[in-house]
């Protein structure tokens, strides 16, 4: 399943980044235009024409870690189309998202006081009171939620569902998938085309004679295996060795029938060489 970005843009107070820490999942990761102020970009300064150096810089990092593998959630206040059109052409898959909310409420949020140091003067060029934001025209924000009316939870829920950049797992596996073999892909496949939300937990198990493929090899090749599987999502966990489940807590452990189980990841590893598990040379028709 290939990466991709979502970028939040609006004023500065609307929400952004309270949005992206909640959008943020294991495999995500969140860039934000304060952060990136304080290390990557402490060179630029506050013109239009800084101001689109750091979005260009930021938008190279995210397609950067697009291209790695993770998901990118980017909260900037990015105030000109121009600019939203440069991250348009520098992101290969970006959705925008406007988040609205009207002056005098982002103002009453501003905790550090920055609206109103600008209206005093102590601080120029700043979006909403001396520097103008361009509101998105019809068509070029993928969506749009306003901050001022609806909760937090209604708002995030909203990008997810539209955007589809989350579900909720209905079944984990969790597995060493060593490798994914056609034992494993006949119990996940009893979820997955079913239309059942699926997470495949890949343990980032030390590498051995028992466990040959990188956690990340794996990856690439369970994503490859259910990229037509737009329900099913692979994610790298630490390694385990004990799990403990509690009483009442809402889901359901289920063992793996008698005849799945007898089929042997250490006789498919003794049959076939690393590039053709791989390649996935071992799976049957």
């Amino acid at each position: 399943m290939s990466a991709e970005t979502t970028w939040l843009f609006g004023l500065p107070c609307s929400g952004k980044s309270t949005l992206a820490e909640g959008l943020v999942g294991p495999d995500t990761v969140h860039l934000d235009g304060d952060y990136l102020r304080e290390t990557l970009n402490t060179d630029l300064g506050f013109s239009k024409e800084d101001r689109t150096e750091n979005l260009r810089r930021a938008a190279g990092v995210a397609q950067a870690l697009n291209e790695q593998g993770f998901d990118v959630i980017a909260s900037f206040i990015t105030p000109y189309r121009s600019q939203r059109e440069l991250i348009y052409e520098k992101v290969d898959d970006v959705s925008f998202v406007h988040v609205q909310a009207p002056v005098e409420v982002c103002e009453e949020r501003d905790v550090k006081g920055m609206y109103q140091q600008a209206r005093d003067g102590e601080i120029e060029g700043f979006t909403g009171v001396d520097d103008p934001f361009e509101d998105p025209e019809p068509g070029e924000a993928d969506l749009e939620v306003r901050t001022a009316t609806h909760s937090e939870e209604e708002t995030l829920k909203k990008i997810n569902t539209e955007l589809d950049i989350k579900f909720d797992p209905s079944h984990l596996f969790v597995g060493r998938w060593q490798p994914l073999h056609d034992g494993h892909r006949t119990i996940i496949d009893s979820a997955a085309d079913n239309g059942k939300d699926v997470v495949i937990g890949i343990r980032d198990t030390e590498l051995s004679e028992k466990n040959p493929l990188t956690a990340k090899e794996r990856k690439e090749l369970i994503d490859e295996v259910y990229g037509d599987h737009p329900n099913v999502e692979s994610t790298i966990i630490p390694d385990v060795d004990t799990v403990a489940i509690g009483r009442d807590v809402g889901y359901t452990v289920v063992s793996v029938p008698e005849e799945v189980a007898q089929i042997s990841g250490t006789d498919t590893r003794a049959e076939y060489e690393k590039s053709e598990l791989l390649a996935g040379q071992h799976f049957g028709d």
